[in-house]
């Protein structure tokens, strides 16, 4: 199966609801493709650089955003309440988006994890309290952007202890949910 193949088959699973919305990514996407001169997403490899940054084919559609189908629907619902319920007592927002590995290269995964947390606009405007968590397991990384706002409670050193203590023993085991909840209560504890 070619990578484009793929890409729309993930589209497929995400929009399955609104027909509409679908096609309105599958033209964004084919117009991406016929500007950056390439016929795959994967070939092009970088969409951060690009100018049509914008037009990225992710929208956000709660705050976890399975596109590699690494959650089950229920695994998904408890995160995405979780994250709810720590937003209404904090204002602090949460997104967790997990990527195809077809999409992009593991070299070029934290600029693509940044995009996308601003892009979504992760955490509140003028304040920056947002936390995009960013996972591919087909390229096995993980990449946790902490917005401008989050850095002075939860620092680069903290993230990473988390990554190590909380998210990664599971991941090695292929236990990506446990492994996920895992890291982000753990993000809400420091946070609190």
């Amino acid at each position: 199966m070619n990578h484009d193949t793929a890409f729309l088959r993930m589209l497929s699973r995400v929009y399955r609801d609104s027909a509409l919305t679908m096609a309105d990514s599958i033209s964004r996407y084919f117009a991406f493709m016929a500007a950056a001169s390439d016929s795959s997403v994967a070939g092009h490899g970088e969409f951060v650089s690009s100018k049509f940054k914008v037009e990225f084919p992710i929208k956000a559609i709660g705050w976890v955003n399975d596109f590699e189908s690494v959650y089950t629907r229920r695994e998904i619902m408890e995160l995405d309440s979780i994250i709810n319920d720590f937003e209404r007592e904090t204002s602090v927002e949460i997104a967790i988006v997990t990527i195809d590995s077809s999409w992009i290269s593991a070299e070029r995964f934290d600029g693509l994890t940044f995009a996308i947390a601003n892009e979504w606009g992760v955490g509140k405007k003028g304040v920056n309290n947002g936390i995009l968590i960013g996972i591919s397991k087909g390229l096995r990384v993980i990449r946790i952007q902490n917005g401008y706002g989050i850095e002075t409670t939860l620092t680069d050193a903290e993230t990473k202890n988390i990554l190590e203590e909380y998210i990664l023993p599971d991941f090695r085991n292929g236990r990506f949910f446990q492994g996920t909840k895992s890291g982000l209560l753990a993000i809400m504890r420091e946070l609190r």
